[in-house]
């Protein structure tokens, strides 16, 4: 059982606590956050899988929440998600101190590291600099691409029972939007899914014309070089992004890992530089997640910080840019 962490609050007669969540807390987490798009099914299944997520919430003086901040284990790392900060709870720091005890059951568990995306000049950026976060690696676009249809056969196919061996960031205090609707129970959603992996891509994905571009964004952070998957809400996202030649090989590649899981859609990061690159990735549907390009932040917590490059293939000779505001 995980004790909670209490801290003084000044502005209160009583002291707050920051706790770790459990499924029997999902009727007030979806009320005050409106469950950060995902469906009770999916929330809850999050919520009582302690090998794949965190979540971690701030009680008021009263034992209300007043704030949530969602993790989840990608590869080796704990990745920082999503926080929601109640209104009149703004501006008390609310917002670091539940990443604080993140990182610190990160580091309790053995974990090596924990990871968020690092958007320079956004709030969250803030954030990652007061956990000595280092963004590392090329500045990269998170892309989205719908799945073909016969990939969204969510349960027609078998769900693994058992994790693999093991919505984004919301501005704080601003409640995430597209919460999905409760939906009826799916194959997938009635067992829990497998909620990352790894998967291998196709030779024609690692040498030639499809390799152009390719970025890793955990090389250097894994004792192998497969790429991880991590299922997040409906979205399967990937470590790996290829070119515009490559995306093909990419759905290919996680193709049958999203029937299994149920996921819609495939995020990948792309080269910020290629922009040529992004312009034919549009034209197939693909979506930018970020306004502007964004960099994964990681934090060793065994003292050496993994500050190795992810590994690329050059891509068109676009220069990447000095300076985003």
């Amino acid at each position: 059982m995980t004790a909670a962490v209490s801290t003084g609050d000044t502005t209160g007669p009583r002291p707050s606590a920051v706790r770790a969540l459990r499924p029997a807390d999902m009727a007030e987490i979806r009320a005050l956050t409106g469950g950060f798009g995902l469906t009770p099914e999916r929330l809850g299944q999050e919520l009582a899988a302690r090998d794949d997520f965190r979540w971690m919430g701030l009680t008021d003086p009263d034992g209300r929440l007043s704030a949530v901040h969602r993790a989840m284990r990608w590869g080796p790392l704990l990745l920082l998600k999503g926080v929601f900060v109640r209104e009149d709870t703004r501006g008390s720091g609310a917002a670091i101190r539940l990443a604080l005890a993140l990182r610190a059951a990160a580091e309790a568990e053995g974990l090596p590291g924990i990871a968020v995306w690092y958007e320079p000049g956004m709030p969250e950026s803030a954030i990652a600099e007061l956990l000595r976060v280092r963004p590392r690696g090329p500045l990269v676009h998170r892309i989205t691409l719908p799945l073909p249809t016969e990939e969204r056969a969510a349960g027609t196919a078998p769900v693994d029972t058992a994790p693999t061996a093991s919505a984004d960031t919301a501005p704080t205090g601003t409640a995430p939007t597209g919460t999905a609707p409760a939906a009826t129970a799916t194959a997938s959603e009635a067992r829990p899914p497998a909620f990352r992996g790894e998967f291998t891509l196709p030779p024609e994905a690692v040498e030639g014309p499809a390799a152009e571009g390719r970025v890793d964004l955990l090389d250097g952070l894994v004792p192998d070089a497969r790429p991880r998957w991590v299922l997040d809400g409906d979205r399967l996202v990937s470590s790996v992004g290829l070119g515009p030649d490559g995306v093909a090989a990419l759905v290919d590649a996680l193709g049958p890992v999203a029937r299994r899981v149920g996921a819609r859609t495939l995020e990948f990061p792309v080269l910020a530089a290629d922009v040529l690159g992004a312009l034919r990735l549009a034209r197939t549907g693909a979506r930018r997640r970020n306004r502007v390009p964004v960099r994964l932040g990681t934090l060793s917590l065994n003292g050496s910080p993994p500050d190795t490059p992810p590994a690329t293939v050059p891509a068109r000779a676009t220069p990447e840019p000095r300076h985003v505001r």
